[in-house]
């Protein structure tokens, strides 16, 4: 959503400053029509006051959900009885952030540095397929994002007609749409199967790529007689298990030997991990006599908002071996992630970074910027130094610390499993600050 001039956030995010809790009585007044309440369906988003009984009738949380066999609750959760969109809300005080800087820095050099996860590669690849698009768009971040990730999904030999791809957080289904482009391009218009794709998404999308995929490979000159297979499900991926998905929407004809593929462009914190943990699920519960279950081929995910994971569904069992974490201590933990990725304006840089380039505030962290330290290395904007006590350069370095300590986790989990695991930044962080992606296969026995 765009935000207003006047505004600092956008509409939704407003509810981040303030927001009317409840429904005035008596009729709307001239006055009302700025004002936003949550909504008496589903308060996790909010809607303009004026516009409210025509939400209502409209809003996707009313619909019914479709109880399915792949529709199991809190399968994907490794905690329960915590929700995993709530946090606390108390102020971190100073103790706090000393506490856990002091364990982020003790795991790091013990179990981090100088090894894989210090200096992870730049690999960033542009798909052939993919030169058109690029060349007919102004903006180009997002088309030059998704070349690399289908230039991975290819060099990790998955890029193949006869596969199924999965892809979690789907949004618009962009991603898999684009992916079918590329799987074109590589076999000349004339694939001995059609690709699969089975799209993932909790929430009702507008505008949706579905129907294109399949225009595409009409437009593009398929000479296959048969179009995509394009399935989307609306489900929380907590929820989601994909053994049990029996009707069709995973299996293949009976001439296709092809596997399963999970992909996805920016997963947000928690949503990584349960879909690691429904992956896991399928993986080793995995019938092989089975042969309407396809194997699990690999997995190509790019990671982001670190600071949105989960106690109920992360997989703290690789950090306490420093420290026993308790929900309160993940959550500053967290937290502090976010420091490596937000922006701040120029004038307010280190003094040892004036030779940088300005850092670009991100859209999906602005909201962070406030707590993160919109600073300088004494003061903030008001006049007081950052509750931590640390200059800018101290909290990106901690902040950088922490992304690959929860990422570390990760990749320990699926190693553990069975997988080859590698970290690759599949864009410069110039184009993203985002930048890292997971590329994960299982090793043949």
């Amino acid at each position: 959503m765009t935000r207003r001039a006047t505004e600092r956030f956008c509409a939704q995010h407003l509810a981040a400053v303030e927001i009317s809790v409840g429904v005035p009585e008596g009729p709307l007044s001239s006055k009302s029509t700025n004002v936003r309440v949550k909504c008496p369906i589903d308060p996790s988003h909010s809607v303009w006051l004026h516009a409210l009984q025509r939400h209502v009738k409209r809003c996707q949380a009313s619909k019914e959900v479709i109880r399915s066999p792949w529709h199991v609750p809190d399968i994907n959760l490794v905690r329960f009885g915590l929700d995993p969109s709530v946090t606390s809300g108390a102020p971190i005080t100073f103790e706090d952030y000393q506490k856990c800087i002091a364990f982020v820095d003790k795991f790091y050099q013990n179990e981090i540095q100088g090894t894989k996860y210090t200096e992870i590669p730049l690999r960033q690849l542009q798909h052939e397929g993919l030169e058109r698009r690029l060349n007919e768009l102004s903006n180009k971040k997002h088309a030059i994002q998704q070349g690399s990730l289908i230039s991975a999904v290819e060099d990790a030999g998955l890029l193949l007609c006869e596969n199924s791809f999965v892809e979690f957080g789907a949004g618009r289904g962009e991603l898999s749409r684009y992916l079918n482009q590329a799987i074109l391009h590589k076999y000349n218009n004339e694939p001995t199967h059609p690709p699969s794709f089975l799209l993932i998404d909790r929430c009702g999308m507008r505008m949706k790529f579905d129907s294109k995929i399949v225009k595409d490979s009409e437009d593009l000159g398929s000479k296959h007689p048969t179009t995509p297979i394009v399935h989307r499900y609306k489900i929380d991926i907590k929820d989601l298990d994909l053994r049990k998905e029996d009707n069709n929407q995973l299996r293949r004809r009976s001439d296709a030997k092809g596997s399963l593929v999970a992909i996805s462009k920016h997963l947000c914190g928690a949503a990584t991990d349960l879909t690691i943990q429904c992956l896991m699920n399928y993986y080793r519960n995995r019938n092989d006599n089975d042969e309407d279950k396809m194997d699990l081929a690999g997995i190509v995910i790019a990671l982001c908002c670190r600071h949105r994971c989960s106690y109920s569904s992360y997989p703290l069992e690789y950090l306490t071996k420093h420290m026993n974490i308790d929900p309160r201590g993940f959550e500053i933990l967290c937290k502090m992630s976010s420091w490596a990725v937000c922006g701040r304006r120029h004038q307010n840089r280190d003094t040892s970074d004036s030779g940088k380039s300005e850092m670009r505030v991100n859209e999906d962290d602005a909201e962070l910027d406030a707590d993160s330290g919109d600073s300088n290395d004494e003061d903030n904007q008001d006049g007081q130094a950052h509750v931590s006590g640390l200059s800018i350069s101290r909290r990106e370095e901690i902040g950088m610390k922490v992304r690959s300590i929860i990422d570390y986790a990760r990749v320990r989990k699926l190693e553990d499993q069975g997988f080859q695991v590698e970290l690759i930044r599949y864009v410069d962080k110039a184009i993203s600050s985002e930048n890292v992606c997971l590329v994960a296969m299982p090793i043949q026995k």
